[in-house]
């Protein structure tokens, strides 16, 4: 049985020294100086080390003590190397216990293929209404009612759709504590289908008759001239709110008249390119004087790096005067509407609108088919609404044959 004094005395050599200490253990003193504790042991026929510790931090009586457990374990048919990473993982788990913990996990493994709004949209709802009522409270001691008193706060504040994905969000976090032992079951199973859904409302667009008074108001727009300019090519360009208020410099050629969207931030998930018409050019010119020397069409003014979030065009709208009759989402049904309309062809306004085509090769083929005839369209629809601005009686808009 080795001691203290004959480990200390035992001199650093050229290759490492052994000294037994009985039973399969030895400590090995290594050239650098190191001194490790070693229990060497068989299991199912094969002869292994496990790595007790390091002298001084373990002391002979207790590197005797860990050889004993080991062997314990052995005779269990168990490798005491694996059960040490299970022990550490397990440890790991054990530490990790709040809601708030278990949560970040979830959120860390879950939306490495989320876009980034949806991903902003689940941090928020988390952030905002999930952690400062359960964030620092242990997960095994969340019961049923104090997720519902959670979601009955959202509800009341007449965000029933948020409710209903911040109940999934939970429930994702419980499936993750009940797999890694730190719940029991999944205490919000019992909440599903408490929420009733709003009844969803078609994205209100502009009938021909309101345009002229919408168009001349939004000429005289009293708020920022970001604002005004925003709202201009959201009509001009028909694309979705959240694709404009994001836009990057990079993303335009004015060269080529166009506006490349990336595959990320469109909902379709591809690449999407948007004529445009000589109208946006010229906003998109007076908008450089204002915000070019960013990375941003529209910065927010109130978080670095941040921009202009939609609200801000539906805020627009009520300034208007135009809350309760136009939704700024409801641009695109006023061009598809007015497209149609003027006879052309649907898949040519369906690709304008970036929505799904019957297969990805016939969709990539159609994207560089209807591009001339969309260049055409969305031209026309611009002295469209030009010509509306100025308070011409017929719309001038129709496919030229």
């Amino acid at each position: 049985m080795l001691t203290d004094t004959l480990i200390k005395n035992t001199k650093p050599a050229a290759k490492p020294i052994k000294l037994t200490d009985g039973a399969g253990l030895y400590l090995e003193v290594t050239p650098s100086g190191g001194r490790h504790w070693r229990y060497r042991f068989r299991l199912a026929g094969k002869e292994s080390l496990f790595a007790i510790g390091e002298y001084p931090e373990v002391k002979g009586a207790e590197a005797r003590r860990l050889r004993d457990e080991a062997r314990q374990l052995i005779k269990q048919g168990i490798n005491p190397a694996h059960q040490r990473k299970l022990d550490k993982i397990a440890d790991q788990y054990e530490r990790a216990t709040t809601f708030e913990a278990v949560a970040a996990e979830w959120f860390a493994a879950s939306s490495l293929d989320w876009s980034v709004g949806y991903k902003g949209h689940v941090d928020t709802i988390l952030k905002k209404d999930v952690f400062p009522r359960i964030g620092v409270l242990p997960i095994k001691d969340i019961r049923t009612p104090v997720v519902h008193e959670v979601l009955r706060k959202i509800v009341k504040r007449q965000a029933p759709t948020r409710a209903i994905l911040a109940r999934q969000i939970m429930g994702s976090v419980f499936n993750l504590a009940c797999l890694t032992g730190r719940a029991e079951y999944n205490v919000v199973e019992p909440l599903k289908g408490q929420i009733a859904r709003r009844v969803v409302e078609h994205h209100k667009h502009l009938r021909n008759d309101d345009l002229p008074d919408f168009l001349r108001k939004l000429e005289d727009y009293p708020g920022h001239q970001t604002t005004a300019i925003a709202m201009k090519l959201l009509l001009l360009t028909a694309v979705r709110p959240g694709e404009l208020c994001g836009a990057v410099w990079s993303e335009f050629n004015t060269d080529r008249a166009e506006w490349r969207i990336g595959a990320a931030r469109m909902k379709m998930k591809e690449e999407h390119i948007v004529p445009l018409p000589r109208q946006a050019l010229e906003l998109l010119q007076q908008l450089r004087d204002l915000t070019g020397d960013g990375k941003h069409l529209f910065p927010t003014q109130s978080t670095k790096g941040g921009t202009m979030p939609t609200a801000t065009l539906r805020n627009a709208v009520a300034k208007l005067g135009y809350s309760d009759r136009f939704s700024p989402h409801g641009a695109r049904g006023t061009f598809s509407t007015a497209a149609n309309e003027a006879g052309f062809r649907p898949d040519v306004i369906e690709c304008q609108l970036a929505h799904a085509v019957g297969n990805k090769v016939r969709g990539s083929y159609n994207h560089a088919q209807y591009m001339p005839e969309r260049r055409q369209m969305m031209q026309q629809w611009a002295d469209t609404l030009d010509a509306l601005k100025a308070g011409a009686q017929v719309i001038p808009f129709g496919k030229v044959a």
